[in-house]
């Protein structure tokens, strides 16, 4: 298989987990509705890495049989982990603890949607660049 096809397969795969994980995210904005972060977790992004890498390797045993190299030494995941910046963190903790501690105002109205949207907003971008970095250290291999 050709570099781009794989980019191609790469890039679905990526849209594809950020659908079954994420779902459509503006919908679910436009709807005001009190909310808690259900499976949103702060581990989330780290669960859909798995899933990914896992699908890398997949590609990677499929069309390297020739390569003796293994797919865990080319790929080091805790190095893409270390591209997330203290202020990634930081963002995504404050949010975090926005989202799931709510004011008594908020316990009153029901009103803490926009808390938990801009959380799963944030995680939602940090899981796509995490994906992205992981995608782009996989072709510059293959």
């Amino acid at each position: 298989m050709e570099r781009e096809q794989i980019r191609t397969l790469c890039l679905q795969k990526e849209q594809e987990l950020i659908d079954k994980y994420f779902g459509n995210l503006v919908y679910e904005a436009a709807i005001e509705q009190p909310e808690t972060i259900g499976e949103y977790s702060k581990e989330l992004p780290l669960k859909i890495e798995m899933e990914y890498y896992s699908y890398l390797e997949y590609l990677w045993k499929e069309n390297m049989t020739n390569n003796e190299q293994d797919f865990s030494s080319i790929i080091d995941k805790r190095h893409l982990r270390m591209l997330s910046t203290e202020d990634d963190i930081e963002a995504i903790e404050y949010a975090y603890n926005d989202a799931t501690r709510q004011t008594l105002w908020e316990r009153l109205t029901k009103s803490n949607h926009k808390d938990v949207t801009y959380y799963k907003g944030l995680l939602k971008e940090y899981t796509k660049e995490l994906l992205s970095c992981l995608r782009c250290d996989f072709l510059e291999e293959f």
